[in-house]
């Protein structure tokens, strides 16, 4: 806990830290989990684990271009982002929706997780939307097209960057799983009970932990799982990327799918079961069957995939209930 360093709100000793978030998990969960309103009195929060390591040199192609798997993912989550962000604006001012922590794990440290936030925001844990909109290393330009009634434009955009793409060292994945668990520890207490949103955590990989066995590995997940606000346990899902050939796969409903992929079955069992208000969107995205049972991982994924499972992590312009709810509160 000490070398985190907490917004002011979160400022708690270790041991009153522990104790209050017992406390809270005391509490039960509501007989409708996962419908909470989020707005700006109650918050949700978002998690993203980047894998840094070495092995994101890799090449993979993403929007017609050859780009490490590190540069490809970078501009994913620069995207995601800005995404969150404007999803928070109206008028001039940027709504606090969520809290948002960005963490690598691979690029800074053989062994350690870091939190990512630049220049002033070096070393906070959480930004609220307002915080993240101020918080961008640079502004780039990028030539891109778009098709307007039939007709197809070059023009250049103006793209936010809050992630650099860095690939170095090992993969301390079970290091970054329990740096989010400590995050998430301080985010409940500081809602003090409040009947808010699950946070959901977001773990972008291409390999496998090197500080952890599995067994050790699913034991951090399950410690983060068990973690929970009124409206339910947190959210962990995982996604694999690669460029190779194989068979994606993709929101499983059950271990049979995965055949004897070793890793694939350990994705499985580290990852969260989606709640029910998931599943439309996720079957209409993925061209996937109507199941009443879907798990929150991909194993073997494109970039292209990984664009989607974003737009099923984080509440976005394709939630049709996220809209509702900030409709049906005059937001």
């Amino acid at each position: 806990m000490s070398e985190l360093q907490p917004l002011p709100s979160y400022a708690l000793s270790a041991a009153d830290l522990q104790k209050t978030v017992q406390e809270l998990l005391q509490r039960p969960i509501k007989e409708r989990p996962y419908s909470a309103q989020i707005m700006r009195q109650t918050p949700t929060a978002f998690i993203f684990l980047i894998d840094q390591s070495g092995s994101m040199d890799e090449q993979t192609i993403y929007r017609g271009q050859s780009l490490s798997k590190a540069a490809a993912v970078a501009q994913i989550i620069n995207q995601t982002l800005l995404e969150l962000v404007l999803r928070c604006q109206k008028g001039d001012e940027i709504r606090h929706y969520y809290d948002i922590a960005l963490i690598g794990y691979g690029g800074y440290s053989d062994d350690k997780a870091n939190l990512l936030w630049s220049g002033d925001m070096a070393g906070k844990t959480f930004l609220s939307p307002a915080e993240l909109a101020a918080a961008t290393i640079r502004v780039e330009e990028i030539a891109t097209e778009r098709t307007i009634r039939g007709r197809t434009f070059s023009v250049t955009e103006k793209r936010p960057v809050w992630l650099n793409p860095v690939h170095r060292h090992r993969t301390p994945m079970k290091s970054a799983i329990c740096l989010a668990e400590s995050l998430i520890q301080q985010w409940l207490a500081a809602q003090n009970g409040k009947d808010v949103y699950p946070p959901t955590v977001i773990n972008i990989t291409d390999g496998v932990a090197t500080d952890a066995t599995p067994d050790e590995l699913l034991a951090s997940c399950d410690r983060l799982k068990s973690l929970h606000t009124m409206d339910g346990h947190v959210l962990l899902m995982n996604i694999h990327v690669s460029d190779e050939q194989g068979k994606t796969i993709l929101f499983p409903s059950k271990a049979a799918e995965l055949g004897t992929d070793q890793y694939a079955r350990l994705l499985y069992d580290m990852s969260s079961e989606m709640p029910a208000p998931y599943h439309t969107d996720i079957a209409s995205l993925f061209g996937l069957d109507q199941r009443t049972t879907y798990v929150g991982m991909c194993s073997n994924a494109d970039m292209n995939v990984l664009v989607k499972f974003m737009n099923i992590g984080t509440p976005t312009q394709h939630n049709q209930r996220f809209a509702a709810n900030l409709q049906a509160n005059g937001i």
